[in-house]
């Protein structure tokens, strides 16, 4: 077998394999008695029809076909392993020609990234400053997520907390049937504004207003109009009806700020106490944030100024494929089919692709550079960095155990989790060369000359000590018997 290959524009690789003719000779004729064994030829048992025959009958370009369709992949294999050839994305075929069976693959290669001396960045840094009402604000907070709930003998207000049945019906169907609900009276848009911004709110209806007013005993039934891109799509653009008996009204109650509630919250002893923790902790979540910040800034700096950032067009296409796959995908799992998704936002699926496009090239155009400066300034994740980060994902749902499960089964999970960590790991870095605090990067050359050294000089400490224990030996008087 012979191989070549060709550089092309791109990052792409023209790999061209010419099988030798005796092994061209035996793949066709492999492949006539595959054909014979798969189809009845008159005067001979299955597989035993002789080549000759097999050609006259199916003609040649059957049996080539055969060879494309069942030996090919292999081929490519060891044409990629000959010529050290390491795909990105899809192969794609240039040409298939025979006498002599010749193959013609692109091979999407790595992506080709020059930066500019990006360790010269400086950036203007701003001091990170937390006030007391930035401190009062945490613990504020931090009442909240402590609060009590109490049982109160009237009618349901703003903020109260309503327990009720619940069935939910659209026409004669029922979609829910609930014994014992609890619902927190706040409007839709307090909701979304105070929602996680990793888990931000799903757009929801308004529920509250129809629930205020009632008691402890009160039924009722009431329509509840629905959005049309709602997640759900039993739910989405219908007009749903609500049958509620409330069992009771409850009010939130707030334990006062002092010494009792930090004791209660933390392992301090006092307010004081717990006042200078939350303030050194928000003072230090926001030196990270503001880090990652200038890290972006710093990015866009260096993916402004690099000589060349370029990639195969094959892996912009597949990146592109997969976006707009886990896209349908979230709305398989909702019950609403892709095109009444497209119909709703009056786009067709080729300019849905083209606003992915634009999105893929900007998110593809930074992680090839991410990936760049992650090898230039050494940095790597370990697993336990991986686990850490997948306790925390699965703490920030409340320790959901399947949520830990889905993420340690799944390779795609846990490689997803690396590339952020290192993402963030990178961005830290860039914010101290932005500042001018990064630590100097050792030359590999350096490193391996300082290692000799070391070891030359372990030798030689051993050497001496060997020397040194001789000479204390031979110094002992000898045993002698008695």
């Amino acid at each position: 077998m012979k191989v070549t290959t060709e550089e092309l524009e791109r990052c792409e690789v023209l790999l061209t394999i010419e099988v030798d003719p005796a092994h061209e000779q035996d793949l066709l004729k492999k492949a006539a008695r595959r054909i014979a064994r798969q189809v009845q030829i008159p005067g001979f048992r299955p597989g035993k029809a002789p080549y000759n025959t097999v050609v006259r009958r199916f003609g040649m370009e059957a049996v080539q076909q055969e060879v494309l369709e069942n030996s090919v992949e292999k081929i490519i294999q060891d044409g990629l392993v000959e010529a050290k050839l390491v795909p990105y994305a899809q192969l794609s075929f240039d040409e298939i020609s025979w006498d002599p069976f010749t193959l013609r693959v692109k091979v999407p290669g790595p992506p080709k990234v020059e930066l500019s001396n990006y360790r010269d960045i400086r950036l203007e840094v701003k001091p990170v400053e937390v006030s007391e009402d930035d401190v009062n604000q945490a613990l504020e907070e931090l009442r909240e997520q402590n609060a009590t709930w109490a049982p109160v003998d009237r009618a349901a207000e703003l903020n109260d907390l309503i327990s009720m049945s619940v069935i939910e019906t659209d026409g004669d169907e029922i979609l829910a049937d609930h014994d014992s609900v609890d619902h927190e009276l706040v409007r839709p848009e307090q909701a979304e504004s105070e929602s996680d911004e990793e888990t931000p709110a799903r757009k929801q209806p308004d529920l509250t207003t129809p629930l205020l007013g009632l008691s402890a005993g009160d039924e009722k039934t009431f329509s509840v109009t629905y959005p049309e891109d709602f997640q759900d799509a039993r739910y989405a653009g219908k007009d749903i009806t609500f049958e509620v008996k409330v069992s009771s009204v409850k009010v939130k109650e707030l334990d006062p700020l002092d010494d009792e509630f930090a004791q209660a919250v933390s392992d301090f002893e006092t307010l004081a106490e717990l006042r200078e923790d939350v303030g050194a902790k928000l003072k230090k979540r926001r030196e990270t944030e503001y880090d990652q910040e200038l890290g972006q800034q710093t990015l866009d700096k260096i993916i402004e100024d690099a000589k060349k950032i370029e990639w195969p067009l094959a892996l912009e296409e597949q990146m592109i494929d997969d976006e707009l796959e886990r896209f349908a995908e979230q709305f398989r799992q909702a019950g609403l089919p892709f095109e009444s998704y497209l119909k709703i936002q009056n786009k067709t699926r080729d300019e849905l692709r083209e606003e992915v496009r634009e999105s893929t090239l900007t998110g593809l155009n930074r992680s090839i550079v991410l990936g760049e400066l992650a090898g230039l300034e050494k940095l790597e994740v370990s697993n336990t960095e991986v686990l850490e980060r997948a306790k925390s994902i699965a703490d920030a749902f409340g320790g959901n155990e399947d949520i830990w499960r889905r993420i340690l089964a799944s390779e795609a999970h846990q490689s997803r989790i690396a590339n952020e960590v290192l993402s963030s790991k990178v961005l830290l870095r860039l914010a101290a060369i932005a500042k001018g605090e990064a630590p100097e990067l050792v030359d590999e050359v350096e490193v391996s000359e300082a290692q000799s050294e070391t070891l030359n000089q372990d030798e030689k400490s051993d050497t001496i000590n060997k020397d040194d224990s001789t000479s204390e030996t031979t110094k002992e008087p000898a045993i002698t018997k008695a």
